[in-house]
């Protein structure tokens, strides 16, 4: 091969790991091929003078491209929108907390959200702008009530909205998940593979369920198991619709059979208990609206109180009786909030 053949980088050869990592398997066969590690992958194609690799857009790509300082082939990648303080901030934060308790929970409420950002991120916005309005407080009041208060609020209610928002994209995915099922149940019917169904589901349905089976075919395309991909994202999501799904599918790969007729029942199942959700779910609507006019009337009450009659609160706020009463009035309107809620809460 003479010079002028010799691919160099100002060619821009670039390459997919889904191609290079490839191990030949069949939905329910074997691997034709041992598999190969994706950053084993990229450092073979960067000393033959690739010039990128084509990634899925994850964490992973990024992992890898500031690991072999490779630049990737992704034409509609968006700007980068944190700033440097902001990665300094969420890097030092999350070396803080890594590896605490709760701050795995935390990290594992933000993974099951969809944020784009790092739990370190997320945690030190939070610390940052709770801190900024308990300071903002204590200058308006000249009074420790409300910081400590906001010191509660602000994460407590910032966390609670969180894992409101994990609920309504967990309800979005069980919703979509019957429609998906069906989908990949003809796809088997016309003679597809199971992989090559999921991809048709990744490009035809809707967020967030869509995002989720993508991630699903590009980790089965670097070399994870399609099925180990399924679980992984069940435990992801946190589903038990999503769990069952890929038992079955595990379970049928095992012992054979018709596998679109297996996803048929799973979809009319899990399709009757989406409907019976949201049955249940308009008949506590009056019950849950209710409690929350009930858990805001007080303190819009106060709020507008202390905005046009401010002295006829102050001594709720500057003597230790008036304190003692908004920290007793504070706690009952959580545990009235919270046993409401409860009330207005049915699992199906």
């Amino acid at each position: 091969m003479t010079d002028s053949f010799t691919p160099t980088p100002a060619d821009r050869f670039t390459f997919g790991l889904w191609t290079v990592g490839n191990v030949g398997r069949d939905p329910f066969g074997n691997e034709v091929r041992p598999p190969l590690d994706p950053v084993e992958s990229v450092e073979r194609l960067a000393a033959l003078g690739a010039y990128g690799v084509g990634l899925y857009r994850n964490s992973r790509s990024a992992a890898l491209t500031e690991l072999l300082e490779l630049q990737i082939a992704e034409p509609d990648k968006s700007p980068q929108e944190l700033s440097a303080l902001m990665e300094r901030a969420g890097a030092f934060t999350e070396k803080a907390l890594d590896r605490t308790p709760a701050f795995e929970k935390f990290r594992k409420v933000l993974i099951q959200v969809g944020s784009t950002l790092t739990a370190g991120e997320f945690a030190g916005m939070l610390i940052f702008g709770t801190l900024l309005s308990a300071m903002f407080l204590l200058l308006l009041t000249e009074s420790f009530i409300a910081p400590l208060f906001a010191l509660v609020a602000i994460p407590g209610v910032t966390i609670s909205r969180l894992k409101r928002k994990v609920r309504k994209r967990l309800l979005k995915l069980e919703a979509q998940l019957p429609e998906v099922l069906q989908l990949v149940a003809g796809s088997l019917d016309s003679g597809t593979s199971l992989l090559t169904a999921f991809e048709l589901a990744a490009e035809e349905g809707d967020e967030p369920l869509s995002s989720e089976l993508g991630r699903v075919v590009g980790e089965s395309a670097v070399g994870r198991s399609l099925i180990d991909a399924l679980e992984a994202m069940a435990t992801r999501v946190g589903s038990n619709d999503f769990a069952w799904t890929a038992k079955a599918i595990r379970i049928q790969s095992q012992t054979g059979g018709r596998l679109a007729d297996t996803l048929k029942i799973l979809a009319e199942f899990m399709q009757a208990r989406v409907e019976v959700r949201g049955e249940i779910r308009a008949l506590s609507a009056e019950a849950r609206f209710s409690g929350l006019v009930l858990t805001a009337m007080p303190i819009c009450i106060g709020g507008l109180l202390f905005a046009i009659r401010r002295e006829y609160v102050e001594p709720l706020l500057s003597t230790g009786a008036g304190n003692m009463m908004l920290g007793g009035a504070a706690m009952g309107i959580f545990m009235g909030h919270v046993w409401m809620k409860k009330m207005g809460q049915v699992e199906v």
